[in-house]
């Protein structure tokens, strides 16, 4: 299973749909963390294709229906959701591995920094996509593909940033160091 993980599109449906040009018929989810969450339904109507969409609700975002925390599944792992503003995070996520190890989940996955980020604490995924519309750090507009296999009891994470323009997009894979 591959997912397609992206956050802080901020009103941003057009970079949305680009990705999902490139991308939307090789994933079978897509996950949107919050800060523009409705941008899923704005870039649906650019025709471009659709996978499932599951999303929550961020500091911004207005629509109550949208949980602040959702439970996904990717090939029998449970995977937490939440945009991340009702976390202490500062320069930890510790909160997020207690959270996650609590509820029984291999990962939890967060947007509200802007900022990409990957970590494996004691066998749980910590992952924030950055931002599809205003990145912060080194990296431009960027988002993450994760794999979830059943031969693997890891989930692969790869990020990219979406560079070019609206009639040329390019994805260039970002590599950093995990903590």
């Amino acid at each position: 299973m591959r997912i397609l993980v992206v956050s802080d599109t901020h009103g941003d449906y057009r970079s949305l749909a680009t990705v999902l040009g490139l991308l939307g018929r090789s994933v079978q989810a897509l996950l949107h963390l919050g800060d523009g969450s409705g941008d899923v339904v704005a870039a649906a109507r650019c025709g471009v294709p659709m996978p499932p969409a599951y999303g929550v609700r961020g500091n911004v975002d207005n629509d109550v229906s949208m949980p602040l925390l959702r439970t996904f599944e990717a090939e029998g792992r449970l995977v937490l959701a939440a945009h991340g503003h009702r976390y202490p995070l500062g320069e930890d996520v510790s909160c997020l591995v207690r959270a996650a190890r609590d509820a029984g989940a291999k990962g939890f996955f967060f947007g509200h920094t802007h900022v990409p980020d990957h970590q494996e604490r004691g066998g749980i995924t910590i992952l924030n996509p950055g931002s599809l519309s205003r990145p912060r750090g080194p990296w431009g507009p960027s988002f993450a593909i994760v794999e979830a296999s059943a031969s693997s009891a890891f989930l692969d994470v790869k990020f990219f940033e979406l560079l070019g323009t609206p009639a040329n997009p390019l994805l260039r894979a970002i590599r950093f160091q995990s903590r």
